[in-house]
């Protein structure tokens, strides 16, 4: 090989020069730019929930305020008196005065234990227009008598025109 002028040269290196930018921008545009806004995305999440976790860690004094608030609403029941009846004798109260015929409650075979509380699930079988369902709920889950939830509720088309019948499963939190 004959030796190169040094045009050549300079040449042959802004050549390779623009080569090797063309090369970078084509990789930039098929794989890079979306790997990086891909990336951007997820910080962006990973950013926000860091900052409603330090949010949520700065408010702990509030929260374990409205814990306790909570808890101290929380009904004792004593160790010799069974939990199901007094949960059963409410249940029903808050049926009648809400228009809802409740044929069956059984205590449910679950109780579990969750630090100084228990919990026990109440399987009932009701009656009633959607109306009185709605506010036998309502109530249930305002009630100050007791901690209810409802975690599962059934229902078809009742007998009667206008009546709804079905089943759901009450859990019911409580002291000892």
């Amino acid at each position: 090989m004959a030796a190169r002028s040094l045009r050549e040269k300079a040449v042959l290196g802004i050549l390779g020069v623009v080569l090797a930018f063309a090369v970078l921008a084509g990789y930039w545009f098929t794989k890079g730019k979306p790997a990086y806004e891909a990336a951007k995305k997820q910080l962006a999440t990973k950013r926000a929930a860091f900052e409603r976790e330090e949010k949520m860690i700065g408010e702990r004094e509030l929260w374990d305020e409205r814990y306790e608030a909570e808890a101290s609403q929380i009904p004792v029941v004593e160790e010799g008196q069974g939990s199901d009846t007094v949960w059963m004798r409410i249940v029903g109260d808050v049926a009648k005065k809400n228009n809802v015929f409740v044929s069956d409650i059984k205590a449910g075979r679950r109780m579990e234990s969750i630090g100084n509380m228990d919990e026990v699930n109440l399987d009932v079988k009701w009656t009633g227009a959607l109306e009185s369902l709605v506010k036998f709920i309502y109530e249930l889950e305002n009630s100050d008598a007791g901690k209810f939830d409802v975690s599962s509720l059934n229902f078809s088309p009742g007998k009667r025109q206008g009546y709804l019948g079905g089943s759901m499963t009450l859990k019911c939190i409580f002291k000892r």
